[in-house]
């Protein structure tokens, strides 16, 4: 028997070929992993088989085949749900919505650089009038740059599509 798999029902000779395997053990495998409507022979049911075949296989249901149809079924009803949930409009796609993060991050980004332009206006500003003049013209540059700022996100809103397309499965 080989030691690394533990009792398979398979037996190895010394150059490592196949010298017996378990009847009781094939059909276990056969009846657990093949797709009965594809077989060819008769699978036989669980009752039949040697209490032995049983024991040393360990009967894992979660390896059968009708638990791997019903999660590719289950996932099948996952995906439908969200195709649905895309087209009514409860998700977002993730990939567009970094795409618009970064456009807009570097429009902003773009805008607020224009600061040090208002040095000289700043500098007027607080030479002339003290502290406060300093602040009333912060507060009008502010006011200017969210503005700008506003009109570039409504330009882009504007251009953008209403709806994105569909993913389509691969």
């Amino acid at each position: 028997m080989r030691a690394d798999k533990g009792d398979d029902g398979v037996e190895l000779d010394a150059m490592g070929r196949v010298a017996k395997v378990s009847v009781a053990h094939y059909d276990e495998y056969r009846q657990r992993y093949v797709n009965p409507a594809k077989a060819s022979a008769p699978i036989r049911s669980g009752e039949e088989l040697p209490a032995t075949a049983d024991a040393a296989v360990g009967k894992r249901q979660e390896d059968s085949f009708d638990e791997a149809r019903r999660q590719g079924e289950w996932i099948k009803v996952q995906r439908e749900n969200l195709r649905l949930q895309e087209q009514t409009g409860q998700l977002i796609r993730a990939d567009r919505q970094r795409e618009a993060a970064k456009m807009v991050g570097s429009e902003i980004q773009v805008i607020v650089n224009r600061l040090p332009n208002k040095a000289d206006d700043l500098a007027s500003a607080f030479s002339r009038d003290g502290v406060h003049g300093l602040r009333l013209k912060l507060r009008d540059v502010a006011a200017e740059m969210l503005t700008l700022i506003a009109d570039k996100l409504n330009e882009i809103a504007i251009a953008a599509p209403d709806e994105d397309d569909l993913i389509e499965e691969e």
